[in-house]
Order: C-alpha cells, then sequence, then structure tokens
C-alpha cells in the first residue's frame, strides 16, 4: 500500500512538472467567470427535471435530495476528495473560484442566515450577497450542493406547498358547495345531519393540513442542514396557512351573501356550524400558525429589525382610506390600491400579493409558475378558474393574512395570526345565526304582528265592556249584557264602575310566539349540540381561545338559543315599537287615551311578560350583547313605564294590578315551564307560586283574577331531540330471542310437573283448574 501511495504521488508529480505555468489570478478569473454564466443555466436544467420527477411521493423525493446531497456534499464523498494527498477539496476550489464573482444568484446554504431572506427568493439572496460579499467572503466557500440544489429544493418545496394549499382549498370548497346543494329544504333539514356534514369538512380539512406539514418535513428537514431548512420550512408553511385561512374565510363569507328565499336559510345554518367547528376543531393551526415561525420573527433572529415589512397600523391606515362607506369591506381594486400604498418602500408588490393570494391570475410569477406545473402531475390540473366566481371584496382581517408574508404580526391576541382566524370565524359564525334566526322565526313573527296589529285597532276602537266581553273577562251571558249596553236608563251611567276589574290571561300571540321559539331551537339541536367545544380549558388556550370559568360551556346549543333569543326581543320590541309607540320611542299617548282602561291592562301584562322573560328570567344571555339588545330593552322598559301610568290613572287600586299581574305571569310559567325553561332556563320562583290563591284586595273586595284558569299540568313535549336510530347487532337479537323462549319452555314444563305430582286440584277440574295453575304461576 505504501509503495502504491509513493508511485501514485511520483505521477502526480511528475504531471504537474510537466504541465506549463498559468496565472493563477488570470485561471480564477476565467473559472469564476464560466462557472457564474453556466450554474444558472444548469440550476435551471435540474429543476425542470425535478419538476417533472415531483408527482412522486414526498418520500421519494426526499430520496433523491438526500442522495445528490451525499454526491455533492456528504461526509463520505468530501472525504474521499479529502484523501488525494495533494490537497483539501476546499483548498483546490480557493484556488481556482472567486466566491464573489460565483455567488450571484447562489446560495452556500451554511455560512447564510436564510432567514432575513424570502423563501425560493433567489433575487434577494442575491442582493444579500452581493451586499455582504466583502464581509462573508472569506467564511463562505463553494459548494455544488449550495450552487446547484440547495435554492432549488427550497423553491421546489414552496411551489409544492402552494400547490398542495391551493389543493386543500378547492377540495374544502368543492365538498362545501356539495354539501349545500344537495341538502334538503331548510323544513326537513335535520341538525345531526347538517352537525355530521359541517364535522366531516372540519376534520378532512384539519388532517389535510397536518399531511401536508409532514410531507413537507419529510422531504426538506435533513440531518445536515436541518437548521436551516426547517426554519425555511416553517416559514413557509406559516405564511401559506395563513394564505388559504384568509381565502377560505373569503369564500365562507361570499357564500352568505348570494341572496335566496326570505324563509330558507339552510345556506346560514351549514356554514355557521361549519365555522364553529372550525374554531374549535383545527387543532394543526396553533402549529402552522406558531408566531417563532413568522416571517418576522425569523427575520430578526439575528437581532436586527424585520426590515422590508409592515405593521398591521399600517396596513389598517391604507384599509381605512380605501374604505369610504366604513361598511368594513374594500373591493379588490381598492384593496390593491390599499395594499400597494402599505407596501411602498418595501421589495414587496402588494397588488402582486393579492392577485397570487386570491387566485386571480392564471399564471403566478417565480414560484407560481413552478406551482402550476408541479399541479398538473401531482394533484391533476389545477388553476384558478376563469369561470368560477372570483372574490368581489375583502376585509381588513382577511387582508392582514393574505399579506403574511411582508406583515407583522402580534405574537398573540386577536392581532395574532391565529387570533385573527379565530376572531373572523366568529364573525361569521354570528352573522350566520343572526341570518338563520330571522328566516326560523319568520312565519312566527308574521303571526305575531297580524295578530297585535288587529289586537291594538281593536283595543283602541271599542268600550272597555265591549273589549271585555270579546275577550271573555265577563261572566254574564251575552243576552243580558247587551240588554244592559243598549238599555237607555243605563246610557249615562258608568258602566265601567259597575263592573269588577279583572285581568285575564297573557295574549295568545305573545304565549304561541314564544313557544314557537322554543319549538324551533328544539328541532334545531342534536345531543352533539350540548357538548364542551373544547375538552380541556388548555386545549382552548392552545387554540387561542381564552374562556372563563363561567364560558366554559359555550357550546353550539348557547349559540343557537342566544341567536333565537336575541331576534325573539329585537322582534317583539320592534313590532311593539311600530304599533304602540310614537316618533319618539316612546307610548303614543293619543293611542293610549284611546284604549279601555281593560285593554291597557291586557298590553301592561304582555309587555311586563316580554320584559320579564328576556331580561329578568333570562339565564342563557344573548348570542352577542350588541346594540339592539340594549335598544330592545329600552324600548320594552320606556314602554312599560309608559303603560304603567296610564293603568293606574285609569283604575284605582294599581297595586293589585300589579299583583294579579305577577300571578298570572307564574302560571304561564308553571303551565308551560316545559318549553320556556329550554330557551329561558329554570326559576324555581315559579315552581312554588300558588295557583289557587286569588288576589283579594282588587274593587269591592272581589277577585282580580278569573276563575277559570290555565292548563296547571305542563304539557308532554312531542318533540325533544331527534335521537338517531341504533341498529342492534343481528347476532345479539337472536341471542336474546333464544334466551326468553328458553326460559318460557322451562317454566312450561315445570308448571306440567307441580299439576301432575298428586295436586288435588290438577284432576277432574279442567277448565277451572288450567285457570288456577296459571294464576299460581
Amino acid at each position: 500500500t505504501e509503495e502504491m501511495k509513493a508511485i501514485n504521488n511520483k505521477i502526480v508529480n511528475d504531471i504537474m512538472s510537466s504541465m506549463p505555468r498559468f496565472d493563477s489570478d488570470l485561471l480564477k478569473s476565467k473559472a469564476s467567470r464560466f462557472l457564474a454564466a453556466h450554474l444558472p443555466l444548469i440550476r435551471t436544467k435540474v429543476k425542470s427535471v425535478l419538476m417533472i420527477i415531483a408527482g412522486t411521493t414526498a418520500s421519494k423525493l426526499g430520496q433523491i435530495r438526500q442522495s445528490l446531497y451525499d454526491k455533492t456534499d456528504g461526509i463520505e464523498c468530501m472525504n474521499a476528495l479529502d484523501s488525494s494527498g495533494v490537497c483539501s477539496w476546499d483548498e483546490a476550489v480557493s484556488g481556482m473560484v472567486d466566491i464573489r464573482v460565483v455567488s450571484h444568484g447562489t446560495s452556500f446554504a451554511p455560512a447564510v442566515d436564510s432567514g432575513k431572506l424570502s423563501i425560493g427568493d433567489n433575487q434577494g439572496v442575491a442582493a444579500s450577497n452581493g451586499h455582504n460579499g466583502q464581509q462573508l467572503g472569506s467564511s463562505r466557500r463553494f459548494s455544488l450542493w449550495g450552487a446547484l440544489f440547495s435554492n432549488t429544493f427550497s423553491s421546489l418545496v414552496h411551489s409544492l406547498l402552494t400547490t398542495s394549499f391551493h389543493s386543500v382549498h378547492a377540495r374544502v370548497v368543492s365538498t362545501l358547495r356539495t354539501s349545500l346543494a344537495r341538502a334538503p329544504p331548510f323544513e326537513y333539514m335535520l341538525p345531526h345531519e347538517a352537525h355530521r356534514n359541517a364535522l366531516r369538512i372540519a376534520t378532512d380539512l384539519d388532517a389535510s393540513l397536518r399531511k401536508v406539514s409532514d410531507d413537507a418535513h419529510e422531504l426538506l428537514v435533513h440531518a445536515e442542514e436541518r437548521e436551516e431548512s426547517e426554519r425555511r420550512l416553517r416559514q413557509s408553511l406559516y405564511v401559506q396557512t395563513c394564505e388559504i385561512m384568509g381565502r377560505l374565510l373569503n369564500e365562507l363569507r361570499r357564500m352568505l351573501l348570494v341572496k335566496q328565499k326570505e324563509e330558507d336559510a339552510i345556506k346560514e345554518l351549514i356554514v355557521g356550524r361549519l365555522c364553529h367547528l372550525l374554531k374549535f376543531r383545527l387543532a394543526s393551526l396553533p402549529n402552522l400558525l406558531d408566531p417563532k415561525s413568522s416571517p418576522a420573527v425569523l427575520a430578526g433572529l439575528g437581532g436586527g429589525k424585520s426590515t422590508g415589512m409592515i405593521s398591521l397600523m399600517e396596513l389598517s391606515s391604507s384599509f381605512d382610506l380605501a374604505d369610504d362607506d366604513d361598511d368594513g369591506l374594500i373591493s379588490i381594486e381598492e384593496a390593491m390600491e390599499a395594499m400597494e400604498s402599505a407596501f411602498s418602500g418595501t421589495h414587496f408588490d402588494g397588488a402582486e400579493m393579492v392577485r397570487d393570494t386570491l387566485l386571480l391570475s392564471t399564471s403566478q410569477s417565480g414560484a407560481g409558475d413552478a406551482a402550476s406545473g408541479v399541479t398538473n402531475r401531482a394533484n391533476g390540473s389545477f388553476a384558478p378558474n376563469k369561470h368560477s366566481s372570483a372574490p368581489q371584496n375583502v376585509t381588513l382581517a382577511e387582508l392582514a393574512l393574505l399579506s403574511a408574508k411582508g406583515l407583522r404580526h402580534d405574537a398573540s391576541g386577536p392581532q395574532s395570526a391565529l387570533g385573527t382566524v379565530q376572531s373572523s370565524l366568529d364573525e361569521i359564525v354570528t352573522r350566520c345565526f343572526k341570518g338563520w334566526a330571522q328566516a326560523a322565526l319568520s312565519p312566527p313573527l308574521k303571526s305575531f304582528r297580524t295578530k297585535l296589529r288587529e289586537t291594538i285597532e281593536v283595543s283602541s276602537t271599542v268600550s272597555d265592556i265591549e273589549w271585555r266581553r270579546m275577550n271573555g273577562l265577563i261572566e254574564k251571558d251575552d243576552d243580558d249584557l247587551l240588554k244592559e249596553i243598549h238599555d237607555p236608563a243605563t246610557i249615562n251611567d258608568d258602566l265601567t264602575q259597575r263592573q269588577k276589574i279583572v285581568v285575564g290571561h297573557l295574549s295568545p300571540h305573545f304565549l304561541s310566539y314564544l313557544l314557537a321559539v322554543a319549538a324551533v331551537l328544539n328541532r334545531s339541536i342534536c345531543p352533539a349540540d350540548s357538548l364542551p367545544p373544547v375538552p380541556s380549558l388548555d386545549y382552548a388556550k392552545a387554540l387561542g381561545i381564552c374562556f372563563s370559568e363561567k364560558e366554559e360551556t359555550v357550546n353550539m346549543m348557547v349559540t343557537i338559543r342566544g341567536s333565537l333569543l336575541g331576534e325573539a326581543v329585537s322582534s317583539i320590541s320592534q313590532s311593539l315599537k311600530e304599533e304602540v309607540c310614537d316618533i319618539h320611542g316612546g307610548a303614543d299617548k293619543e293611542l293610549l287615551k284611546q284604549c279601555s282602561p281593560s285593554a291597557l291592562i291586557q298590553l301592561l301584562m304582555d309587555v311586563k311578560f316580554v320584559n320579564r322573560c328576556f331580561f329578568e328570567r333570562n339565564q342563557n344571555g344573548f348570542l352577542s350583547t350588541s346594540d339592539f339588545v340594549d335598544d330592545s330593552r329600552g324600548v320594552m322598559t320606556r314602554l312599560s313605564q309608559r303603560l304603567s301610568d296610564a293603568v293606574n290613572a285609569a283604575v284605582e287600586d294599581g297595586l293589585s294590578i300589579d299583583r294579579a299581574i305577577s300571578e298570572r305571569h307564574s302560571q304561564v310559567f308553571v303551565s308551560c315551564g316545559l318549553f320556556l325553561s329550554s330557551i329561558f332556563g329554570e326559576d324555581d320562583r315559579d315552581k312554588h307560586s300558588s295557583l289557587s290563591d286569588s288576589v283579594s284586595n282588587g274593587v269591592g273586595g272581589t277577585s282580580l283574577l278569573l276563575s277559570s284558569s290555565m292548563v296547571t299540568n305542563p304539557l308532554a313535549s312531542s318533540r325533544r331531540f331527534t335521537l338517531l336510530p341504533i341498529q342492534a347487532e343481528k347476532s345479539l337479537t337472536e341471542l336474546q330471542l333464544r334466551g326468553r323462549y328458553g326460559k318460557k319452555v322451562r317454566e312450561e314444563k315445570e308448571s306440567k310437573n307441580d299439576v301432575s305430582s298428586g295436586n288435588a286440584l290438577g284432576t277432574g277440574f279442567g277448565f277451572l283448574s288450567s285457570m288456577l295453575s296459571t294464576k299460581t304461576r
């Protein structure tokens, strides 16, 4: 072996001595210029070849990457090159290659902090290399892997991620539109079917996002460049996840803009359930949207600031300038102008960012070209559909997600990437179920308003005794009463003073509307809606959701019930405001003067009942405590006060009237508590109220309540929860039937043995004996 090495060294020395002497600087310059001119061509060819084979699985592509690395910068390869005995590979390359000349358009990964560079952005790499070439030239070495494959694979992975996320978005939207198209009519939609479809879409989206992340890690992250490649990958996953969630939120919001029939809100129901589940079921979002993976954080890892990026405040300022009507929406053209203004002075093109992220352009630059090429082989032909309905407007939250590559998000809170997604989902949920509640309660609301209008018209046109006769509040026969009314001798008498003041039952249209609200709630929920939305508070905290101990049970049941309560109190207060109140919001004094005392008492009882239900007994709250709840409370309070003043002015004993009204309310809660408790909650005070005791402080010492009362026994609910039929296994059913049959046979044998064992009753009595034996069993 030693002899062979000596012979080889002698041969090398002879060859080297026989070669002419060249100027080392001239040779280095020519070799460097040659490599600088041809390496981009070779890299482009390598990229095209890799794009052709990109349709394989991530593991196969990862094996190709590992093999290329082993053949260029692998440990075994470098050891073989350094074992020549003449010089090392680095020494030979440093004598032949000028790093500053070759590095234009090329990155040598091990020594570069690419966290400050855009993903797959060769121009940014070249600019950084050219600017820092003087300082980094001594610390950087020429690497075939860095020159040919490193940035190529990074760009390829970014393109594959772009394509994969586009495919996930298209699949989710397509599945949702198919579900909406195949959904039954609004009145036939079963809640468990809507929950199942929404849960499937949310689960598939979470699994798809996790699979894309796992495949990307399997492809790019390797032991030799783990820190560098993982940093690039985490940043790319962060940006792509923000963009897909921004597109998805925009798509979900735009689905609700399509006009449909007034009483058909199946789209709002399904989309609202989906967004509610997306908020709690996307367990992959905390990892993908980790604040430490954001471009701003990774760009500042070196201790410097994230230059070339803007803050949410700057984006919000540009958005507010474009939003002329202050509705929180701007058109796509206005969004492009706002983004151009916000990103002016940076290396980002705001208008192009909007076009690329919203898939408005059929061809994308840079990674977009790669994305379209990869897609045609990996996931079929995917390109932005020219015939599909393109987005018409965007919100600030959507722009904040779509511009994630150039925006500094907060580390936590509502202005973080995860917080922006959660708040946007909450807004869509609130909007969906508000529209759904309006459509679901539209039929009973029409009936309520019609009956209320008729009641007000009758109350303001007939006399008090006629009003009481029409409502069954007088115990005299109709014939005697009519004679008394038309008797000339009693024309000048005050019949009201001769008749006792009685308080009737709650108006049927008020109670009917509230029972309709309870019925809509009961037929719109399934058992899964009552389950907690998260398994624990720690799980919710990881998703960026802050729950207090009181809000721990905020589930779909609470959401649906809150939306129905909000719509109910808003519609009742608005109806009363239109029929009873004046232009200033108070009770119409002229209208109250035209109404009889009994009609005023009846209206006061109805208004107080609404106040008691929604603002006193209501233990569940509303979907959102917004201005409309405060407005409704103000309308009901002012109306109740005006009616109380009118009643006190019309009758002598107003305190007895109030107690009688309270007693009537208690009767309603007891008799209809099974239904009303589902929307307002249970109140123990109503359970102990006495239905038999009457108020004895009325006019003339008589009772203010009618002798006949409402049904006190709760009615059995015809529809609470729609339970799914569970079919038992056939084998289990057969075993149960066999067991019952065998038991019956044994009992018959034992009875026959008892009869034939000498019992006196067993012989000679025939039919009587058989009856006695049956009775003894």
